[in-house]
């Protein structure tokens, strides 16, 4: 396998991914493997049914969050006051509605790259990816599941949900397929970019949160250091002082695109025009910037 892109979770924050995966095209840089969690599993799949990236750019910029999922106080009350049963704090239908309209499930299932989206077994807590073969709108529910604000999905009678709480940038399999360049499309700088000391609570707790984003990540990465140096008194996991990281782990290249500032918690959520359009805006000019440098095909 030569090619793989890595799509990060991060809710409506997607949007980024949307403007790298512009430039991409642009420059005919192809991926034999998408990889996606959460909304990344989402943009994966809309790739893989042939959706083109202007159709993906126009569904970003056409569709707000009462189109993908609704929160009224009474669901809140209900989930609140419930002592019987749990109930999620929103209805998740409009966003089946949106997905069985727009992505064409039959076309995913003879796409000629190879298409994985991850959920999160509930029953064993294992990382399950499923390829474009195996996919449908379930996998879709399931794969966008934010836990606690999106009801789970059954599969196969087993409930699944976001897999974002454990592997929020899942590079495993194109490591594990031993893709030779692999670009991953993160939703922080955190993980990129050396980050600035906090200053206030929000954000402590916002850098906390992206911590915990990045986690997966950073872990899955090929680490020499302790064969290198066994006896070394300090052993640093291996992330990039800058947006690129190129291990020499056979063979491989791996190329970070990820925003130059916080976007903050709020952005998370934030389905609007506005955070759409600079996010796409933004994608595409990191993606310019962080990996013209570096690709072997320019």
């Amino acid at each position: 396998m030569k090619n793989a892109l890595i799509l990060s979770g991060g809710g409506a924050r997607g949007a980024f991914q949307v403007g790298v995966i512009k430039y991409l095209n642009e420059i005919n840089w192809v991926p034999d493997l998408i990889c996606g969690t959460s909304v990344g599993a989402i943009n994966a799949a809309a790739l893989g049914s042939g959706i083109t990236i202007d159709q993906l750019t126009r569904l970003w910029k056409t569709y707000r969050r009462e189109k993908m999922y609704r929160v009224a106080l009474p669901i809140i009350l209900r989930s609140l006051i419930s002592r019987k049963r749990y109930s999620p704090l929103s209805d998740t239908r409009p966003l089946r509605k949106l997905l069985e309209s727009h992505i064409n499930l039959n076309a995913l299932k003879n796409s000629k790259q190879e298409i994985l989206i991850s959920a999160l077994n509930m029953f064993t807590n294992q990382i399950v990816y499923f390829n474009q073969h195996a996919i449908n709108v379930q996998h879709l529910m399931a794969a966008s599941a934010i836990p606690g604000l999106f009801g789970w999905e059954y599969i196969d009678g087993v409930p699944y949900w976001d897999a974002g709480l454990m592997v929020n940038t899942p590079i495993s399999p194109a490591l594990q397929l031993d893709a030779r360049e692999i670009i991953v499309v993160l939703h922080s700088p955190v993980g990129a970019f050396n980050t600035k000391e906090p200053k206030t609570s929000m954000q402590v707790a916002e850098l906390v949160f992206e911590h915990f984003l990045i986690g997966s990540y950073t872990n899955a990465l090929p680490d020499s250091s302790w064969q290198n140096n066994p006896d070394a008194a300090c052993h640093r996991t291996p992330l990039p002082n800058s947006p690129q990281l190129q291990l020499a782990a056979k063979g491989t290249s791996i190329l970070t695109v990820a925003p130059t500032r916080m976007l903050g918690f709020t952005s998370l959520l934030n389905f609007s025009l506005r955070q759409a359009t600079t996010l796409i805006d933004e994608g595409y000019n990191c993606a310019r910037m962080q990996l013209k440098p570096y690709l072997h095909k320019l």
